[in-house]
């Protein structure tokens, strides 16, 4: 008799959503994380200092998903919403036009419409041959690259079309933040497990995986003690980041298969995989809201090289900024030490403020940022389809024998993928299919 029934590997939100679904039908079900705390991609600090908690992971609940609002209710958890108006710097000036996020629209809506009536082409390619104006094409392209953490010559606009059409089924032009912090999403989830210490080994490192159908044996090795331990299941979930899954060995962190699941392998390969290095900063005061330009602004958009993208916690006012670098803007900082990024970060809000750079860096109290691309069970931030690789991502979703399931943000279909619903979608669905078989 195999331990267990199933057995998982991540305690992200998918990982946890397919537990807590497994468990509630009675079969015999563990869950091993690599980390010494569940969340995955979401990883909120709580810093007693801090008017908030900070989040370097997920943030933002994009729209109205069911599977963030029912969490939201069942756990009495608070959601605000989200002051969306941004404000376009160019070479450090403000530009006096409409709110920067309606020439996005408009150019993003002529894009579906290309993606709907043509074949897959890179965003790059259909900004070429866009008539809108050299700004909307400007901050499109910095919108696409920066929120899907991509690179436009890559990206593909049917995935594009696809995610806009998703978010237009959930109110995706709204955002929302939970004031208490995002990891109460995966905190409540595994708290609604009876037992569910029992079902969960944190610290628990997946080294390789041997399978045949029905059968399965995951060799693993104690983060703490080293001390290898073979786990047999008859079925897995693997909620390994795209990242991860694309690392062949021998990099630290990668995973030996025997045999080689060659579908999902090929299917990684052809998907892209972001890069986003963002940084926390917390001030003695909210001296931008001094500013007439940006007192009432959520976002700050600019041309900066490495840091463009600026957000406030509005509408809640607290002195903390977060800066957005991600697609081909963090290539320069991808393995820099902290007080390098840190010195970047002060020099691109100092320029898009207009605010000498000494002056911000006497009224900082705390910097946070984690290094997603260093992380051994991330490898960066999230994943993108490449024009043309569409067919990637179902293959990527589909079982392999009925035996070993992928799950996470990069195997959801609907266009969620990128984002904590999308993921817990994914972790319900691997757990359901499971359950058919």
């Amino acid at each position: 008799m195999p331990d267990y029934d199933v057995v998982i590997v991540g305690a992200g939100v998918a990982g946890l959503a397919a537990l807590a679904e497994l468990d509630s039908a009675d079969l015999r079900v563990l869950c091993i994380e690599a980390r010494d705390r569940i969340g995955g991609r979401i990883l909120t600090v709580h810093d007693a200092l801090a008017p908030l908690p900070i989040e370097l992971g997920a943030e933002f609940v994009h729209g109205r998903p069911p599977e963030i609002l029912n969490i939201a209710r069942s756990g009495s958890l608070a959601l605000y919403d989200c002051a969306d108006a941004a404000v376009h710097i160019h070479d450090g000036q403000v530009q006096r036009h409409e709110d920067a996020w309606e020439p996005v629209g408009r150019l993003m809506g002529e894009m579906r419409k290309a993606a709907d009536h043509g074949r897959d082409k890179p965003f790059s390619a259909f900004l070429e041959r866009s008539k809108h104006s050299a700004l909307a094409k400007e901050l499109s392209a910095s919108f696409v690259e920066g929120f899907n953490a991509a690179r436009k010559e890559v990206i593909g606009i049917a995935s594009l079309a696809q995610d806009g059409r998703a978010a237009d089924q959930i109110d995706g032009d709204r955002s929302f933040r939970l004031p208490g912090g995002y990891d109460a999403v995966p905190l409540h989830i595994f708290r609604s497990i009876p037992g569910g210490r029992s079902k969960l080994r944190l610290n628990t490192l997946l080294i390789g995986v041997e399978w045949q159908p029905e059968s399965v044996v995951l060799h693993t090795e104690s983060a703490v003690t080293g001390h290898a331990h073979a786990i047999s299941a008859r079925r897995a979930i693997l909620t390994l980041p795209l990242g991860v899954l694309q690392a062949l060995e021998p990099i630290p962190g990668s995973i030996y298969w025997k045999p080689l699941p060659g579908q999902i392998l090929e299917a990684a390969s052809e998907l892209a995989f972001g890069q986003v290095v963002r940084v926390v900063l917390r001030f003695t005061e909210a001296f931008w809201e001094e500013m007439s330009e940006f007192s009432d602004t959520g976002f700050f958009l600019s041309n900066e090289a490495l840091f463009p993208t600026w957000w406030t916690p509005l509408a809640i006012r607290a002195p903390l900024l977060t800066g957005w670098s991600a697609g081909p803007h963090a290539d320069p900082l991808l393995g820099k030490p902290r007080q390098i990024v840190f010195r970047e970060a002060l020099a691109s809000l100092a320029r898009i403020l207009g605010t000498p750079v000494g002056k911000i860096a006497s009224l900082l109290e705390q910097a946070y940022f984690h290094d997603w691309h260093a992380d051994p069970f991330a490898r960066g931030a999230y994943s993108y389809v490449p024009a043309g690789a569409l067919r990637a991502r179902e293959a990527l979703a589909e079982s392999v024998a009925e035996t070993l399931y992928f799950a996470g943000e990069a195997t959801e279909l609907s266009g969620h993928s990128a984002t904590v619903h999308g993921a817990i979608a994914s972790g319900l669905k691997a757990a359901k299919l499971i359950l058919q078989a």
